[in-house]
């Protein structure tokens, strides 16, 4: 089954068009403030080789920067949060708010990676992690080394006030794209980090998928869509370079591209 989202060849959105070339002055510019996408169903934290992690939706919100290399360091600023909790194998839940997460860039401006050290829960014992994200949260980039072109705290208070108030609007308007690529991101969320996944841990991640769907409350749309990504993903990476993860990843790109560009017409007609 084909998906039914239309690709486009200029999957990129308003905000890589306004980055600055690899070659400007402003290379050593600071990236850009993102918008953390709020979620309505918990996202499964996977751990592996020591590190617990799971990936995030993001929207840019300036689009005079450039889009953050991967692994580019981000920072909540004060206020914001993510809620992080563990279940014991008992079914007690514990919060784990306090824990100092790691945050960078995953893909560009359209997803993010959050993670920590496994060794931080050991206490704990085995524990079942899921992170979700309330609505309006922001991540700044952390300050680098000679910054030719730093995030002032005036940008900052625009991006992470105003800006940030208007892409909720303007991506909770779209709940067909929105709650797709969320979908998606539950099957992304149970894929090993880097390399080919298992026949085994492929299946697995798309039923656990099939079932998160099936009791998700989201419109036939939104999970028709996501089910078409996810099914195509699937026959289309059984073999070859490409990683059921990569392409599951491409497509979410391609939702939140769109999402993106709709924010920017709208801050653009705003101005």
């Amino acid at each position: 089954m084909k998906a039914q989202i239309s690709p486009s060849r200029l999957a990129i959105t308003a905000c890589a068009l306004f980055a600055p070339s690899f070659f400007a002055p402003l290379a050593l510019a600071a990236p850009q403030i993102l918008a953390v996408a709020a979620t309505d169903l918990k996202t499964p934290v996977i751990c592996e080789k020591g590190e617990c992690t799971a990936e995030l939706t993001t929207i840019c919100l300036q689009e005079h920067r450039g889009s953050p290399n991967i692994g580019t360091a981000y920072y909540l600023p004060e206020g914001d949060m993510l809620a992080l909790t563990g279940t014991t194998v008992e079914g007690q839940e514990i919060s784990l708010d306090h824990l100092d997460l790691k945050i960078t860039a995953a893909r560009g401006h359209n997803a993010i990676r959050v993670g920590f050290r496994e060794t931080e829960i050991d206490k704990y014992g085995p524990l079942n992690l899921q992170i979700s994200v309330p609505g309006n949260v922001s991540i700044v980039p952390v300050p680098i080394v000679n910054d030719r072109h730093p995030q002032s705290e005036a940008d900052i208070a625009l991006a992470t006030g105003p800006l940030r108030i208007l892409a909720s609007q303007m991506v909770d308007q779209d709940t067909r794209k929105r709650d797709a690529a969320e979908l998606i991101n539950q099957a992304i969320n149970r894929l090993p980090w880097r390399g080919r996944a298992s026949d085994g841990t492929r299946l697995a991640a798309k039923t656990a998928y099939q079932e998160v769907a099936q009791g998700s409350g989201f419109a036939k749309g939104a999970k028709a869509n996501a089910d078409a990504v996810v099914e195509e993903c699937y026959a289309q990476t059984a073999a070859g370079s490409l990683t059921f993860r990569g392409c599951l990843g491409s497509w979410h790109d391609r939702l939140i591209g769109k999402l993106n560009t709709n924010y920017w017409k709208a801050v653009g007609a705003g101005s």
